[in-house]
């Protein structure tokens, strides 16, 4: 199993801040996420190997304030996380099956747990 820890999604991210902008708006910050998380799960996972089949994932979001805050968008806002670590493990995330999110009330400025295997 493999764990990686990276910041709480960037509220500019999150699906229901969208209000009509066209969706180049957040396009550099989604690529930027993607690219430093690749790097991030290339590193931790350190040669480990993937076969074909699923792979579970478990997201936990460590909220910074008592907030509520639907996981779902949570999901959708770190997408480019997920897309990232695919990349740097060198799979498809189709393979990320199942995926549990979970959350938990921390302190500012929150983080996002994901563990994979």
């Amino acid at each position: 199993m493999i764990e990686i820890v990276l910041p709480f999604p960037d509220k500019r991210l999150n699906p229901n801040r969208a209000n009509g902008r066209h969706y180049s708006a957040v396009a550099s910050i989604k690529k930027k996420v993607r690219c430093d998380t690749a790097i991030i799960a290339k590193v931790v996972a350190n040669g480990l190997k993937f076969d074909l089949n699923d792979i579970c994932i478990k997201v936990t979001f460590v909220y910074p304030d008592k907030r509520h805050r639907d996981l779902d968008n949570l999901y959708a806002a770190c997408k480019a996380m997920v897309d990232g670590i695919a990349d740097g493990l060198g799979i498809n995330d189709k393979q990320f099956h199942p995926v549990i999110l979970m959350r938990e009330y921390g302190k500012k400025p929150g983080e996002t747990r994901i563990e994979i295997g």
